[in-house]
């Protein structure tokens, strides 16, 4: 069983993963990876996504949870009643997104500071300058060739993930960052 593994127990980060021939896709060992990534994720409180770089896997394959597909399909952000008082709309979780051979073909030019951690290193966080908009074209699980854009949250989740297949960390682009406890300014 893999497992995510942290920054410093993993010099796969620093590489620019490979692509996944076409024959592989359906073959046990990555349905295996897979499925297993899938259930990493699931344990995380905060994780959104997952990168096969992360478990040790140098090659072009990323996990978006559920969850966040559900969150980033919300029409309005969290709603404010008469009272002030925040009222958090928790949309149900539609089925993790599993991208193969990903290739970024399109990001806007609006950017925007975007609050950022990363599984692989924990206890820290940045902000990082990211497009507000994104399309990317890949394979799913099946092997079908896909196209989804994506605004907003899930924008900013593809353009972490296609990072880690190059083989860069949000600590390299952050404008700022800062340890979990400190509070952000």
């Amino acid at each position: 069983m893999h497992s995510i593994l942290p920054f410093e127990e993993n010099q796969a980060l620093r590489t620019v993963s490979k692509e996944i021939p076409f024959r592989d896709i359906l073959t046990p060992k990555i349905t295996k990876l897979i499925q297993e990534m899938k259930a990493l994720l699931a344990k995380e409180e905060y994780g959104v996504a997952l990168a096969a770089v992360q478990v040790g896997e140098p090659i072009r394959l990323f996990i978006v949870s559920g969850r966040a597909i559900a969150r980033g399909k919300r029409n309005a952000p969290d709603e404010t009643a008469p009272t002030k008082k925040i009222i958090h709309k928790k949309a149900a979780a539609s089925a993790d997104m599993v991208y193969i051979n990903p290739v970024c073909i399109k990001l806007s030019h609006g950017r925007t500071d975007k609050h950022e951690g990363c599984l692989s290193i924990r206890g820290k966080w940045g902000e990082v300058p990211r497009a507000e908009k994104a399309t990317i074209k890949y394979l799913d699980e099946r092997g079908k060739q896909q196209e989804r854009g994506a605004s907003g949250f899930l924008a900013h989740i593809f353009q972490h993930e296609m990072d880690h297949l190059e083989g860069v960390l949000y600590v390299d682009k952050a404008d700022k960052l800062y340890d979990e406890h400190e509070k952000k300014e």
